[in-house]
């Protein structure tokens, strides 16, 4: 078998963190293993563009019921969605099975949002905590402290 190629997700991640400002920076998030980044509601639309366009699935609190039995589990065992949340979901075939997601929902106040990336598998097995930290962290420039 041959070892996953993650150049795909690599570049979405790069195109990602080009629209990010750079008085905000990402940061791990230990408890769901993904990179989380914080920005300012007037930032959202800049931001939301590449994921748009990057992401060929788009998720929400009305249309998570349709999304495949993995996706809906997945979300749901996770995050769950509420109004004004989203989903997105890219798919590299030579990716070994691993999907790329990212999520972006509104903070309570509305003057804030969160976007997570981070990647799980379409088998039952787990991804690797320790790789998607390595290879997430690469890309956002992530630094441990």
């Amino acid at each position: 078998m041959n070892s996953p190629d993650f150049e795909k997700y690599k570049t979405i991640c790069m195109r990602i963190g080009l629209n990010i400002p750079t008085a905000n920076q990402w940061a791990w998030d230990e408890k769901f293993n993904h990179a989380l980044v914080v920005f300012e509601k007037e930032d959202l639309e800049l931001i939301l563009l590449p994921i748009a366009l990057e992401f060929e699935q788009t998720w929400d609190f009305a249309t998570i019921d349709d999304s495949s039995r993995l996706v809906y589990d997945f979300i749901q065992s996770g995050f769950g969605l509420m109004p004004g949340q989203n989903l997105f979901i890219a798919a590299d075939d030579k990716a070994a099975g691993m999907l790329l997601y990212a999520t972006c929902w509104p903070w309570g106040d509305g003057d804030k949002f969160s976007l997570r990336v981070g990647m799980f598998s379409e088998s039952q097995n787990s991804p690797d905590p320790q790789t998607t930290k390595a290879l997430l962290s690469e890309w956002f420039d992530i630094r441990s402290i």
